[in-house]
């Protein structure tokens, strides 16, 4: 038995150095970009990224609320279950938005990120619960792209516009790549 706490204070200890290692003694440039940026209120126009014309018009979908976020045992989902942490969180309530992180390449997935009540805690991050693609965020307060993610820092979720990869018709999958070499498509 006592075996089994000595392990368990082994382990507290290490993950404690490494989140002061993480967050103090050397942070990642992601985290320091995210703290870096202007919330989006207090950005300009011109720092807004450019949309393009082509891009497909669709309804916006944002982030949940936080008051739409649930507690169930160690973690954090929505009321509808469309939306939850993986990471567990000691957390007991959810303070606010304070920002999103998209990360892919043309497609990819959305964190959203929130405040907890503990001091000393991470933010609660919640992805989707299913795999949805995301189209990379130009609207909004959107930053640019970097090592291809995209941080949108704001308390408010609207301001963080997110865009779902339309589903495509599904056709016969042998009709399209039958090859036909008279024809002049390659």
């Amino acid at each position: 038995m006592r075996i089994k706490y000595y392990v368990l204070g082994i382990i507290a200890v290490v993950a404690i150095a490494a989140m002061v290692y993480i967050f103090f003694i050397k942070p990642s440039s992601n985290l320091e970009r995210f703290a870096a940026m202007k919330p989006v209120a207090e950005q300009s126009s011109n720092d807004a990224p450019a949309t393009t014309t082509n891009e497909v018009s669709q309804q916006a979908q944002y982030c949940p609320q936080p008051d739409d976020l649930v507690k169930n045992g160690v973690d954090w989902t929505t009321k509808d279950k469309k939306w939850k942490n993986y990471t567990p969180s000691s957390a007991t309530k959810i303070l606010s938005f304070i920002g999103a992180q998209w990360v892919g390449v043309k497609v990819g997935k959305v964190i959203c990120l929130y405040q907890t009540n503990e001091a000393v805690s991470f933010p609660v991050a919640l992805e989707q619960t299913k795999s949805q693609l995301v189209l990379e965020p130009r609207e909004g307060g959107w930053s640019a792209l970097v090592n291809n993610r995209r941080f949108c820092k704001s308390s408010n979720v609207v301001d963080c516009p997110i865009f779902h990869e339309a589903a495509k018709a599904l056709g016969n999958i042998y009709e399209e790549i039958k090859y036909d070499p008279k024809s002049k498509q390659n």
